[in-house]
């Protein structure tokens, strides 16, 4: 008999919106372990937990207490076929396993875990599987306590301490804002005028800002947009069919002189080559040494020149792929 009166069984249709509650539990727990990984505005928890729950090798696990749900788990069943270096193998593989932040030790965890080895032992699965995040001391102390040993480690090395990412209209502020502190500097071309609240709410809504995030610091941004500004000028030596430019990159001022420029410039180049553009063109400022270093040492090659928006520029271009 259950100790802890709690029942283990397959979520319930009408379940999965209670479900959806708690994995946000645990995915507010994966925001703020790897914010680099998760998206913290996730808002599609229970139809999530319907679609695992409608997969063939997919099961969703509710754990309940007198018709509370007090945790849950998702399961699959895997079956990997031989390979040349591996023999066949099965084994239930524990995608997520949750128990409510209000019933901590209650013995949910433990009676899921249960469970699921007692469903390993009827269907001849010979291992349960799962993976843990190396922040998430309590689960690897829960995992040990039900049994669970390593037979694998997953390792990393952090090439960046921040990330990158195309922003939305949530960083409104922060790029306005950022965008202004470089307003007027030596070698910037930029003022009071250019680039506006309007010009970066533009770039947001249509996905052309990216950006280089620490913690919660916008410390880089750079638009990219198809080309349909600099086209008609004749400079251009790539024989490109889908060019794209970039223009309005900038660094916070104490962020500077640690390679984030060029850091920014080289991710938003691999974003539009894996959207299928074929050459980068932009316009630079022959007075801003700074942009002139930085592009020239990623490759951009000078093309020419042109006067536009009542300014001298230098032309550059890169091919991309």
């Amino acid at each position: 008999m259950n100790p802890n009166n709690i029942i283990v069984r397959d979520m319930l249709p009408h379940e999965a919106d209670r479900v959806g509650q708690l994995h946000n539990q645990i995915h507010a727990l994966h925001v703020n372990g790897r914010p680099d990984m998760f998206a913290p505005n996730y808002d599609n928890s229970a139809d999530m937990m319907k679609w695992f729950a409608d997969q063939p090798n997919n099961r969703v696990l509710v754990a309940v207490r007198e018709d509370t749900i007090l945790g849950y788990a998702v399961m699959d069943y895997l079956i990997r076929e031989a390979s040349p270096y591996s023999l066949p193998r099965r084994s239930i593989h524990v995608q997520e396993i949750c128990v409510d932040e209000s019933a901590k030790r209650c013995g949910a965890g433990r009676a899921l875990m249960e469970y699921i080895y007692e469903d390993a032992r009827k269907r001849s699965y010979p291992r349960v599987e799962l993976d843990v995040w190396d922040f998430n001391e309590s689960a690897h102390q829960f995992y040990e306590a039900v049994g669970m040993k390593d037979f694998r480690h997953y390792l990393e090395y952090r090439v960046f301490p921040h990330r990158f990412t195309r922003l939305d209209t949530k960083h409104a502020s922060a790029a306005i804002a950022l965008y202004n502190s470089l307003k007027n500097l030596p070698g910037c071309t930029w003022d009071e005028g250019y680039p506006n609240q309007e010009i970066i709410e533009s770039d947001l809504q249509s996905r052309y800002l990216y950006g280089a995030i620490d913690g919660n610091d916008l410390i880089a941004v750079g638009a990219a947009l198809p080309d349909e500004e600099l086209t008609h000028l004749d400079c251009w030596t790539i024989p490109a069919q889908n060019p794209c430019v970039f223009s309005r990159i900038g660094v916070a001022l104490n962020r500077q002189g640690q390679g984030l420029a060029s850091q920014i410039v080289r991710y938003m180049e691999e974003e539009m080559r894996l959207s299928g553009f074929d050459a980068v063109r932009m316009l630079v400022s022959p007075g801003n040494a700074k942009a002139l270093h930085v592009y020239r040492g990623c490759g951009y090659q000078e093309c020419g020149s042109t006067r536009m928006y009542e300014e001298d520029w230098l032309c550059f271009e890169k091919k991309l792929g």
